[in-house]
């Protein structure tokens, strides 16, 4: 664990009780004498807070220090995923976001199963505990979007991932997004409104899961620095 976080880490004194309060003490085993480090993942900054007050639900920190100390992405990766279920998004999460991704922009294909619903609040939980874990100083933007038409409209620049397009035999620049299919991938339809982006296939001849796509492009990306 590189830090903790909250969302007011860089007041001058912290309040930490609830759910926070059983995570530090009781899970981690903070003792009273010791320093912790804080991020609120929105400066980049990393805080040093001393104990101030302890009880047995409730805990006062007082800022003993604060560094400029960003720790971010190499590059930018927005990936567009077409919606899966909803607990393998949330064990893929982690993974994504330790390797760098930015960004992912969820939405339905034609294939996708309608009725899988996903958690906004759920998977901000999940990468904030994941960014605890890697040291990363900030929090991969998420967006739910209707379907592939949103999609173009939205990212007109994005490329895709399907059967038949040009071979990736290198890195390849993800920072305008790409989008990729759900399980059967994508119909006919769909695939006639791809006619003016670049299609792109993966160097294999296994036919992968959406999730495993998505981390093999993402550890194939290049493109701006963020």
């Amino acid at each position: 664990m590189n830090f903790i976080y909250h969302p007011d880490a860089g007041q001058e004194v912290l309040s930490i009780e609830g759910e926070a309060y059983i995570h530090i003490y009781r899970a981690r085993r903070t003792r009273i004498e010791k320093m912790l480090l804080m991020r609120n993942l929105a400066d980049h900054k990393l805080y040093t807070y001393e104990h101030s007050e302890i009880s047995r639900n409730k805990s006062k920190l007082k800022l003993h220090a604060s560094e400029d100390k960003p720790i971010l992405p190499q590059r930018k990766i927005h990936l567009i995923l077409s919606m899966i279920e909803g607990k393998i998004i949330e064990k893929t999460l982690p993974y994504l976001n330790q390797i760098g991704v930015g960004k992912i922009s969820f939405f339905y294909a034609n294939r996708s199963q309608k009725n899988e619903k996903i958690s906004m609040e759920k998977l901000s939980k999940i990468l904030i505990h994941s960014c605890e874990q890697c040291g990363r100083s900030s929090l991969m933007e998420l967006e739910l979007l209707a379907d592939i038409q949103d999609v173009l409209q939205m990212y007109p620049k994005a490329c895709v991932l399907d059967f038949g397009g040009k071979s990736i035999d290198g890195f390849l620049d993800l920072s305008h997004g790409v989008v990729i299919g759900p399980e059967g991938g994508f119909d006919r339809h769909e695939r006639s409104i791809f006619h003016g982006c670049m299609i792109y296939s993966l160097a294999t001849h296994f036919i992968l899961k959406s999730e495993c796509a998505a981390m093999m492009l993402a550890s194939l990306a290049k493109g701006e620095m963020c």
